[in-house]
């Protein structure tokens, strides 16, 4: 398993050192501007080598915009395809970690119960760990519109009473006449996230 928190530099205050198994090749990044010229770089290069270049003005717009979301929202962690992973590896889908906060005193089962009634969300894979819920909507990219297929995953943070909790927001870009769930090889990486997340564990430290 890859230790995210000690990639991290000591992680997020608040968060306990997790370990999750990720896809090959994929690495854990902070959600710096510099990480994200850095990526953007690494991804140009290897699409244009993998005779791929139209895929780049997906992961490009998808990635500052995932990002800059992602620092204004406090996310504080992105996993994706690295350098080193496989062309099949290689897809427009990145994950962002955030620590989500009740009020003080709170607990978060109010924005369960929400998840629940309002989005459909579901145990993953029928544990107690993590709840799952999707979310579909339009994106403009490169002045195109595309699909943004999104799944949700929240785990509460150990110790926390339920008052704080780990978000796991993975996010497929796609075609916008393409169903990710009935299309073979979306659905296969759609079943690969869950997979992968469902192996998060907390070391305790």
């Amino acid at each position: 398993m890859t230790s995210l928190r000690e990639q991290l530099g000591g992680g997020r205050q608040g968060v306990p050192e997790l370990r999750m198994i990720l896809p090959p090749g994929w690495v854990l990044y902070d959600t710096s501007e510099q990480t994200e010229r850095d990526l953007l770089e690494q991804a140009r290069v290897r699409l244009r080598d993998a005779g791929r270049p139209e895929t780049y003005a997906l992961l490009s717009e998808h990635v500052k915009r995932a990002l800059a979301a992602a620092r204004k929202q406090g996310a504080f962690m992105m996993i994706m395809a690295g350098d080193e992973a496989p062309e099949w590896a290689t897809v427009p889908v990145s994950i962002l970690g955030t620590l989500v906060k009740g009020a003080p005193g709170i607990s978060l089962d109010a924005m369960v119960a929400d998840a629940v009634e309002r989005r459909g969300a579901r145990a993953l894979h029928d544990s107690r760990q993590f709840l799952r819920w999707v979310d579909e909507r339009k994106v403009e990219l490169s002045g195109e519109t595309a699909g943004a297929y999104t799944v949700v995953y929240l785990t509460p943070i150990p110790g926390s009473r339920r008052a704080q909790a780990l978000q796991l927001t993975a996010t497929l870009v796609h075609p916008v006449d393409t169903d990710p769930t009935a299309d073979p090889a979306m659905a296969s990486w759609l079943e690969l996230l869950d997979a992968h997340v469902a192996t998060l564990t907390w070391t305790g430290r």
